[in-house]
């Protein structure tokens, strides 16, 4: 998958304001084609665009090299959380609350949101298959 550059993501008075940048791989993108978590006590969550969610968060690129990057560094707020979740817990978390999401906005009658969001949830699926087996974020401690 091809990121575009920021300058193709500005809008036309040339400001960036509203993009956001990947935890992993320092990527700007528009905050829909990103996965944001929060952490509440000692857990990360996943906020589905179109739903609020209170404290301070981070964002993800859609892919498994980003989340297993994101889980593995020493330096991403995943670590300071004092347990570091695994990039296979936080993918299946995702996929769970976004197929919850686009659930409720096809009972509601929001098609476009939701198929706005199934992209990003086969994103996540293809991440999801993708990591490599025996590695999904943990680290070797010595």
């Amino acid at each position: 998958m091809t990121k575009p550059s920021p300058r193709l993501l500005a809008n036309a008075t040339g400001s960036t304001a509203g993009l956001r940048t990947c935890a992993a791989c320092r990527t700007r993108s528009v905050p829909v084609g990103l996965v944001r978590f929060t952490r509440q006590d000692a857990t990360w969550r996943c906020v589905v665009p179109g739903t609020t969610q209170r404290g301070r968060g981070l964002s993800v690129c859609p892919s498994a090299a980003c989340f297993e990057r994101a889980c593995a560094s020493r330096k991403s707020r995943f670590a300071q959380a004092g347990v570091r979740p695994t990039a296979h817990d936080l993918l299946v978390q995702c996929i769970d609350s976004y197929r919850d999401r686009i659930r409720l906005l096809r009972r509601s009658g929001g098609q476009r949101a939701a198929e706005a969001l199934e992209t990003v949830l086969s994103q996540l699926s293809n991440a999801l298959l993708t990591l490599p087996p025996g590695r999904s974020g943990e680290t070797h401690v010595r």
